[in-house]
C-alpha cells in the first residue's frame, strides 16, 4: 500500500470517528428514488459473507477530501450481498466510502476496526479522489470491491 493511499485510509477512520454527529441508519428500508436520491448497490467479492454479524457500511461525504476534518452526511448498513442503501440528501454531489466488517460485531459511529476491507467509489488509483455521484437518475450506482484495500 502506498503511502497517499494510507493517507486517505486513515483520513476515512478518523471521518468516521465523527459518526455521531449523523447516527446510525443501519438496514433502513430504500425510500423511492427522486431527484435527491443516491442509490448504492454494494457487492462484496472478498473471502467473507455478508450477513447481519458481518455487514457492509456505506457513508456518504458532501466533500472527495475525506480527512480527518470530513464529517459524513450519511451512514447506512447493508447485510446482503449486492444489497443497496438509499439516501437522500440535499447536496448537489456527494463521495462514497464503504468498508466490510470482516470480524463481525462493528456498529458504526466509529472508524472501521483496521484491517477492515474498504472502498472509494471512483478512486482508481492512490494519488485519485473518489468520484463525484450527483442525485437523481443519475445517483444510483455499484461499488464492487474486495480485500485488495484495507483500513491501517
Amino acid at each position: 500500500m502506498t503511502k497517499s493511499t494510507s493517507r486517505t485510509l486513515a483520513g476515512l477512520a478518523v471521518a468516521a470517528l465523527v459518526l455521531s454527529t449523523v447516527g446510525a441508519q443501519a438496514d433502513q428500508a430504500n425510500p423511492t428514488a427522486d431527484a435527491t436520491s443516491v442509490n448504492v448497490t454494494v457487492k462484496y467479492t472478498g473471502a467473507g459473507t455478508v450477513d447481519a454479524d458481518h455487514r457492509i457500511w456505506v457513508w456518504l461525504f458532501d466533500n472527495p477530501n475525506i480527512g480527518p476534518e470530513s464529517i459524513p452526511i450519511g451512514e447506512q448498513s447493508v447485510t446482503k450481498n449486492g444489497g443497496a442503501a438509499t439516501f437522500a440528501t440535499s447536496t448537489t454531489q456527494v463521495y462514497i466510502a464503504i468498508a466490510y466488517d470482516e470480524k463481525g460485531g462493528f456498529m458504526g459511529q466509529a472508524p472501521p476496526p483496521p484491517g477492515s476491507p474498504v472502498a472509494m467509489y471512483g478512486m482508481n488509483g492512490p494519488n485519485e479522489l473518489p468520484q463525484p455521484v450527483t442525485p437523481g437518475a443519475k445517483g444510483n450506482i455499484t461499488v464492487t470491491f474486495d480485500d485488495s484495500q484495507r483500513m491501517p
